[in-house]
């Protein structure tokens, strides 16, 4: 629902499932769509690994929505993708000069941030035109960030510091692996939170960079 908001999804818009059911960004592709009465149009394996074929699924079916990580999109950006399209980039670092190419031809394109262990997206941000740099943006609904030094000690405004996760979809830790849940699961203030292992900074703008 939180993306539903974010991207304005729609019982008008058609999402194409595109990412293998073993992702779990594919959780998304088909559950909004049909939390918002919309519409699924399914990739089979072949079509997906054919940017020409896969441009023409998009086109023919009047698909609106694509969500694709750096790879994918790459992959996309060499078929005749339709005008108009709401592109999602998530899974990896989406470098800058793919940022600036995709955008151009996208209608927006939306950078997405989140570990598996804080399902799905965690935070997003909307690319502008030309953007200057790439940032992973803010904090979706129901989601709690922090960035911390290595006493645990919130870091000043530019400075780096690790990221944790907290909110509604932070997971209850790894199966049979109580250790490595106590090592990467903590408690601050009351509140679960995972800690990622990625450097961020918050920009002056409230951005994560």
């Amino acid at each position: 629902l939180a993306l539903r908001d974010l991207v304005g999804s729609t019982d008008r818009d058609r999402w194409l499932a595109l990412t293998s059911l073993s992702f779990d960004i594919s959780a998304l592709e088909l559950y909004l769509p049909l939390a918002t009465g919309g519409r699924v149009v399914v990739a089979d394996t072949p079509t997906s690994r054919d940017a020409t074929a896969l441009a023409a699924l998009v086109r023919d079916e009047g698909v609106t929505h694509v969500q694709a990580t750096p790879s994918g999109w790459r992959l996309l950006l060499t078929g005749d993708l339709p005008q108009g399209l709401t592109a999602l980039c998530g899974g990896e670092p989406l470098p800058p000069a793919l940022a600036t190419t995709l955008r151009a031809r996208v209608t927006r394109l939306l950078n997405m941030y989140g570990p598996t262990e804080t399902t799905i997206w965690s935070t997003a941000w909307d690319i502008p035109p030309h953007p200057a740099r790439v940032t992973i943006g803010t904090p979706l609904a129901n989601t709690t960030v922090r960035v911390l030094d290595a006493h645990d000690t919130p870091t000043p405004v530019g400075v780096p510091g690790e990221l944790l996760i907290g909110g509604t979809g932070l997971a209850d830790g790894y199966h049979h692996r109580p250790d490595l849940t106590a090592e990467r699961f903590t408690t601050l203030d009351g509140q679960r939170f995972y800690r990622t292992g990625d450097i961020v900074r918050r920009l002056p703008d409230g951005t994560l960079d």
